[in-house]
């Protein structure tokens, strides 16, 4: 040792200093700042885990980087919209009746041909059906388009333009045809009318539980227009349109 010693001159110790700073200190740099960027990391590097809380925040997210294939849908609560339409289930059903063309039956008076016309069902809620009829009086000549209800189950309660069943007496399966008249529209000779969309033409009430609301829209025209038959076509007709919505 103490050979060894005597050969060790300070020149000589700091030679040896200085090769060993140069060939590893550079592991022991110090980092400058901004040095580490996205190509310093290592693949896979950053995991969930070493990500405090909190600190990625909307501001650090690239725009339309997160979208509907990134996120877990059963980690989303309610949004708005769906709670108004979860709020609507008290609506058991919504239903409409497109344009329909009905020629019309003919007889020598109103009566007999409202009674030779066929019922042409619209709508059917629970026990109660709402049907039209077209007919036309060949005496005037006048074409009429008319809306009815009936009943399979006796007690039902309803109100419209031209009548009503408020109890006094209730809307039975016996009632007679013209005491369950909902609206009706006519035209006269060549001539064309209608009657459209405007308000609830019918509310109604069902033993069972059932209340419903029904718009509706006529138009009828008997012979030839002048201005020519456009979407009625030839002959007396009647259009019917519609919708209804349940509620129970």
């Amino acid at each position: 040792m103490t050979r060894i010693k005597d050969q060790l001159s300070p020149a000589l110790v700091i030679s040896v200093i200085a090769l060993f700073v140069a060939l590893g200190g550079g592991a022991y740099a110090a980092l400058g700042k901004n040095s580490v960027g996205s190509k310093q990391l290592k693949k896979n590097a950053v995991v969930t885990k070493k990500i405090k809380n909190n600190a990625v925040t909307r501001q650090k997210i690239k725009n339309n980087a997160v979208n509907g294939a990134k996120v877990d849908e059963g980690s989303l609560g309610t949004v708005p919209s769906a709670r108004s339409a979860q709020s609507a289930d008290t609506v058991k059903g919504h239903s409409t009746f497109p344009q329909t063309r009905v020629t019309a039956t003919s007889a020598p008076t109103e009566n007999a041909a409202r009674e030779a016309a066929p019922e042409v069902p619209l709508f059917t809620a629970g026990p109660v059906t709402i049907y039209a009829k077209c007919y036309t009086d060949s005496s005037g000549p006048r074409t009429y388009g008319s809306l009815f209800i009936k009943t399979s189950a006796n007690g039902v309660l309803f109100d419209s333009d031209s009548d009503d069943a408020d109890g006094e007496p209730f809307l039975n399966t016996a009632t007679p045809e013209l005491d369950r008249q909902l609206m009706y529209e006519y035209s006269d000779q060549n001539s064309a009318s209608v009657y459209f969309v405007h308000s609830d033409e019918t509310v109604a009430m069902t033993p069972d539980g059932l209340s419903f609301e029904a718009r509706h829209s006529i138009a009828v025209k008997n012979g030839t227009l002048a201005g020519g038959n456009g979407l009625y076509g030839d002959g007396d007709v009647c259009l019917f349109a519609g919708d209804l919505t349940e509620y129970r």
